[in-house]
């Protein structure tokens, strides 16, 4: 990364995650109906996805190991992980039936140490981050883009990120985030959760 990460105390590694696919059960319109739900309880969070099926991933309960991986070379069949989280799902969600072969998504979260994501500049001048995610951004996705173009126009127009942080004003509650919480300079934040629950 020609220097990019030079001054950084957060840094991310790659860790492996699996999500299952699975039909939704019979007479259940879950892809138009359906909730997202975490369930702390069963350590499974779902969510509708597309063909009627639904999407159960791990909220990473003590009970599942981490497997890191090098980004490079790991992976992508299923283990014995997606269908541990479907059949933690089905406890939850009657009539879940599990398909011979399982489908879904073998891929990587990019996590930080603290499990909270980097928005911010980087070492290199008009090089922007926005990293280390880990696997909790998904539904901040237009607010996220939203805060680093607001970040890049306060630098490109000569703002001090890394001495006055960046604020950023939400557009739906009288409330400016302090943008130095997500810094790559930032140290560890000892109240995450440090899990996917961010």
């Amino acid at each position: 990364l020609a220097g990019a990460t030079a001054d950084m105390r957060i840094t991310t590694r790659a860790l492996r995650q699996e999500v299952a696919h699975v039909p939704s059960p019979e007479g259940l319109d879950f892809e138009g109906a359906g909730l997202v739900v975490s369930d702390n309880d069963i350590g499974v969070y779902c969510r509708p996805e597309t063909g009627n099926y639904v999407l159960a991933g791990s909220e990473d309960p003590p009970c599942d190991p981490h497997d890191w991986a090098d980004p490079d070379d790991f992976n992508r069949d299923f283990s014995d992980q997606a269908t541990t989280q479907a059949l933690r799902l089905a406890q939850r969600m009657g009539g879940l039936k599990l398909p011979n072969r399982m489908r879904g998504v073998v891929d990587l979260y990019d996590v930080t140490e603290d499990w909270l994501p980097i928005y911010d500049r980087s070492a290199i001048d008009g090089f922007y981050m926005a990293c280390g995610s880990s696997g909790n951004q998904f539904k901040n996705a237009p607010g996220a883009g939203r805060l680093m173009a607001g970040l890049i126009e306060y630098c490109e127009s000569g703002g001090d990120h890394d001495t006055e942080a960046f604020r950023f004003k939400l557009a739906h509650i009288d409330y400016e985030l302090d943008t130095a919480s997500m810094s790559r300079r930032r140290q560890i934040n000892p109240d995450s959760s440090f899990s996917v629950l961010g």
